[in-house]
């Protein structure tokens, strides 16, 4: 198994496509840490924060008085308990402190909605590119049974993966290092359960990755699935970015509406639990999500198993 992940490793590293991706995704970085320079104001804990925040907490008490209710009452009492626990505990907030290496490592955080679009198209094709090129007999006559060919395939894909979110993140610490140090005095406050946590910017950043890792593979599981049923790589990657680009939104829209949203695939992306907003339908949680991706995940890796050891190879 090694050695065909391995086979499709090179496979993928010989395609010019494969690094005009990764280059477009140091140039997304380069492009803003440009922009995050030459707006950074570089400003030190000052003001008088502690008022700034009171005034705007009681806009917020005021605004949950007039019957507001369901996600946007959540974000007003999120927003709330925050607000006083740092008026409480003395920690003021991000915009009292000039740029580190952990806000640029968030700032670039937006980059892996692109890296979200390479992992599908290197999933799309990874299959359906052996059809289309008639090399696909030529795998198959080998030793190698279909299933581990298959897993190879999509092991590589969840590895290329690993790699595309390893650079933007490392690479977004050191540069953001380099260009802005290391600033320790801001804490990360998380309204989790009903209770303001505290959490370094490290262990926030490695979560919020980590989380889009985990909605990355059900992401390429799907396109996976896709390649593999359609054989076709127009098709493939059509089907797959439209689903990622629009079902976000038509998620986001039906989950205002309906409880059994929640059960949608983009209603359960985990990364929504490491940001500053609270989940769009009330009692949602991490472990939930996690078992609804996992299910979706099983359902796409089986349809693609099942579709290529049972279909007859044809190429084109």
């Amino acid at each position: 198994m090694i050695r065909l992940i391995q086979n499709e490793w090179m496979k993928i590293s010989y395609r010019v496509g494969t690094w005009i991706m990764v280059g477009l995704l140091v140039l997304g970085m380069i492009a803003t840490l440009i922009f995050a320079v030459k707006t950074n104001d570089g400003d030190q804990a000052s003001g008088d924060w502690k008022t700034e925040l009171q005034e705007i907490n009681k806009a917020n008490k005021k605004e949950l008085k007039e019957d507001n209710i369901g996600f946007y009452k959540r974000s007003l009492e999120t927003d709330i308990a925050i607000n006083e626990y740092r008026i409480k505990h003395d920690l003021p907030p991000a915009d009292q402190f000039g740029k580190n290496a952990w806000t640029y490592v968030k700032t670039n955080a937006n980059l892996l909605q692109l890296v979200g679009v390479f992992v599908i198209i290197i999933a799309a094709t990874i299959v359906s590119a052996e059809y289309k090129h008639g090399t696909i007999k030529l795998l198959l006559i080998r030793p190698p049974s279909r299933l581990k060919v298959l897993l190879s395939k999509y092991f590589t894909v969840q590895l290329y993966s690993l790699f595309l979110i390893a650079v933007l993140f490392i690479l977004s610490f050191i540069l953001g290092a380099i260009f802005f140090g290391l600033n320790h005095d801001y804490v990360y406050l998380a309204y989790q359960n009903g209770e303001v946590i505290e959490r370094s910017q490290f262990a926030n950043m490695v979560s919020y990755y980590l989380a889009h890792c985990a909605m990355f593979v059900v992401l390429g599981t799907l396109s996976f699935a896709i390649s593999t049923v359609f054989r076709s790589e127009a098709i493939s990657i059509a089907i797959s970015v439209l689903a990622y680009i629009v079902g976000a939104s038509i998620t986001s829209i039906l989950m205002f509406f309906f409880d059994w949203a929640k059960y949608l695939l983009f209603a359960n992306d985990p990364v929504q639990y490491f940001a500053e907003t609270p989940t769009y339908i009330e009692g949602m949680s991490l472990g939930f999500s996690l078992t609804v991706l996992v299910i979706y995940w099983a359902i796409f890796l089986a349809v693609a198993l099942i579709v290529f050891q049972k279909r007859e190879v044809k190429t084109g």
